[in-house]
């Protein structure tokens, strides 16, 4: 932004009133640009971390996960992310007595073994064929990504990228 003297004329006034209306609506435009950027990242992260976590079977969960605009306000905007994979939480939080000796990291509430199979287990029937399972552990694919988009160095290097460095 130009710097400008307190001897201001009416032109020069309307000149700067001008130039910070126009950086307002530029930098509302940034900050929309900067949370879609970080909700992106977090797709791109969470499909990494499903992948390490190898919790792909079929892809549905790996292909599910996405980003969708909340609300852009002179100020900011939101970003969501999320999976329509009706399965996810299961993967995210783990099942059975397995989920429950290796829980997520914030299983506040949830219940593993809602049926009480214990170390039996139970049969379930896939593809044609019966399977045998006494649950799976915690995959915590949303969680480690979040905290991953919690690390200031790549908030720094995203914002540096949208807003620039001056």
């Amino acid at each position: 932004m130009a710097k400008y003297s307190t001897g201001l004329s009416a032109k020069g006034f309307r000149s700067l009133a001008n130039e910070i209306h126009r950086y307002r609506m530029d930098l509302t435009d940034k900050c929309e640009e900067f949370a879609y950027r970080m909700a992106e990242e977090g797709v791109a992260l969470a499909q990494l971390k499903i992948l390490d976590f190898d919790a792909v079977l079929t892809g549905e969960l790996l292909d599910s996960m996405n980003l969708q605009a909340g609300d852009v306000v002179s100020n900011g905007a939101t970003y969501y992310i999320y999976t329509a994979c009706s399965w996810a939480a299961f993967v995210e939080f783990g099942t059975g007595i397995v989920g429950s000796e290796n829980p997520h990291p914030e299983a506040n509430g949830w219940k593993y073994d809602v049926n009480n199979h214990g170390e039996s287990g139970w049969f379930y029937f896939k593809n044609g064929d019966w399977h045998w399972t006494r649950g799976m552990p915690s995959r915590p694919f949303m969680y480690e990504t979040g905290q991953e988009l919690r690390d200031m160095s790549r908030i720094l290097n995203i914002a540096k990228d949208v807003f620039g460095s001056d």
